[in-house]
């Protein structure tokens, strides 16, 4: 071997070292160390319990504690905030639902962040069904039933839903408007005080998530019209969707999907997007999501960030009509 060959290869081996080197830590041996999970909403909700399961189910597969971090505040803004300026090394994470990626952008007059350009899409994990449920005494038992009703009595339906803004409240504005019907709307602070309303003939009827009627509704106590899904859902096989009962283009549901800092390396990216759809495959996971009242989803980034695009697209008119804006 001549000198000038010694030189070629020598020079190689250490361009070659140096790339290694000064390759982004996050390209490397990722995760190195315990990573960050941000669940923008208070612990025990169907959020942070389907977050801690599929965290641990990342540290069993990649060999690091994935640690939930619960910062609830602001409509999940101040957490998915934290999230959207976090280092794009992979070390901080969010499992969201779609309020503050997608709704906030239209309720709020200004937001900290840009769900779109300062997030990684990585995968959605899981969908949120609202039920539009009534109570036994009332003389309807479908959708079709409750819009004949509030047509020949308009205005004088009294619909309960959680706060403004929230998914429920705007299916409820979307029912209102695919059917051209006026209900005579009553947002409450919260679940809870609603349903005591409901079950007590305060409100005629209310639209929720599934998981907060599902006991009154087999129970007997409440009715189940139509659930805001595309297709039915195993927690209320017989109870068919809106759309199914004629109001055309009807979709309404929350969803949860996993997100990172923009500038995430594709690896990370691809290997998150990986392990979320293995979990997601798994029957004990998947019923497990189904007793909280969630629908598995899965997919693809691309996947995450359609679904971003077409919420806004749907919730844009009805939120400028309603005229709803938080400060």
């Amino acid at each position: 071997m001549t000198d000038f060959s010694r030189r070629r290869i020598g020079a190689l081996a250490f361009g070659a070292g140096l790339a290694a080197a000064t390759r982004p830590a996050a390209a490397q041996a990722w995760p190195s160390r315990p990573v960050t999970v941000v669940v923008p909403w208070p612990a025990g909700g169907s959020t942070d319990v389907l977050g801690r399961a599929v965290s641990a189910w990342f540290g069993e597969r990649l060999g690091q504690p994935f640690v939930v971090d619960n910062r609830s505040g602001a409509n999940g803004n101040i957490g998915a905030g934290s999230v959207a300026r976090a280092a794009p090394d992979g070390q901080t994470l969010m499992v969201t639902t779609n309020g503050p990626i997608t709704n906030n952008t239209l309720l709020y007059k200004s937001m900290p962040f840009d769900p779109f350009k300062d997030l990684s899409p990585i995968a959605l994990l899981a969908e949120l069904p609202v039920v539009i449920a009534a109570r036994s005494q009332m003389p309807y038992r479908t959708v079709q039933e409750l819009v004949a009703y509030a047509k020949a009595n308009p205005g004088k339906v009294n619909c309960g839903t959680p706060p403004l803004g929230s998914v429920a409240y705007l299916a409820a504005q979307l029912l209102q408007h695919r059917a051209g019907i006026q209900l005579n709307l009553v947002p409450y602070r919260g679940s809870a005080p609603l349903t005591n309303d409901l079950l007590a003939g305060t409100v005629d009827m209310a639209l929720d998530l599934v998981t907060t009627y599902l006991p009154h509704i087999q129970a007997g106590t409440l009715r189940a019209l139509g659930v805001t899904t595309a297709e039915p859902i195993p927690q209320l096989p017989q109870t068919q969707t809106v759309q199914a009962q004629g109001i055309a283009d009807y979709r309404a549901t929350g969803w949860i999907a996993l997100l990172g800092p923009a500038g995430l390396p594709e690896p990370i990216v691809g290997r998150l997007n990986a392990e979320s759809n293995a979990y997601l495959q798994v029957e004990q996971n998947r019923a497990r999501m189904s007793g909280l009242g969630l629908t598995p989803l899965g997919g693809t980034p691309a996947d995450v960030s359609r679904r971003m695009q077409a919420e806004v697209a749907l919730w844009r008119p009805i939120i400028q009509a309603a005229g709803i804006s938080f400060d």
